[in-house]
């Protein structure tokens, strides 16, 4: 008997030290395997978008160009447009922080990229200032990110597609939609009415 209580004590310290080293060791895996999968965000860029007096958006053949006028935004291109000032500052928050999940620096060959004759560009200016986003091929094959260029920087940046479409803009999208400007008008009749 004395035997088998020395084997049952010795099975039960070599499960017990089996244990803890399985314990520990999964403790160490997932802390190095978690600081290994946090995403690595830099800035693309990081300026003031209440800086920013113009605002330029070319995509193909389409374009937008909307310049500030003391508070309020305006279209250069059709002047008939009442510009939502709220619509245009909420773009400017997104262009003027935006994140990239990887960089790709010393790059020579932007072709590769659809860098080089990009005709998706994003132009923001205020004084001398004049930041130039371009925004390249896809890649569909790595979670449909796409390449970025700001200026004429020798780093290329990925950013998610779903950054790259909140940027994509026509001046209709900017334009006050006439439910905004049918309450004002009908909030204006009503505060004349109350007030006669």
């Amino acid at each position: 008997m004395n035997k088998k209580k020395k084997r049952n004590l010795i099975l039960l310290i070599v499960l017990f030290l089996a244990l803890m080293a399985g314990y520990l060791g999964y403790g160490y895996y997932k802390e190095n395997h978690q600081a290994e999968e946090e995403p690595v965000t830099v800035k693309v860029l990081e300026i003031d978008s209440s800086k920013v007096t113009e605002i330029g958006i070319t995509q193909g053949e389409t374009s937008v160009n909307l310049k500030k006028e003391g508070d309020v935004w305006t279209s250069e291109d059709d002047d008939s447009i009442t510009i939502d000032n709220d619509k245009v500052e909420s773009f400017l928050a997104d262009a003027c922080e935006i994140t990239a999940d990887l960089v790709i620096p010393d790059v020579t060959d932007f072709d590769q990229y659809g860098l080089t004759d990009s005709e998706n560009t994003i132009s923001l200016q205020w004084d001398d200032d004049l930041y130039v986003i371009t925004i390249g091929d896809q890649n569909s094959n790595a979670g449909g990110f796409f390449y970025v260029r700001v200026n004429d920087e020798d780093t290329v940046y990925t950013i998610e597609s779903s950054v790259r479409y909140g940027l994509k803009k026509t001046t209709d999208d900017f334009a006050a939609s006439e439910t905004d400007s049918k309450t004002g008008t009908e909030t204006g009749t009503e505060t004349g009415t109350e007030t006669e």
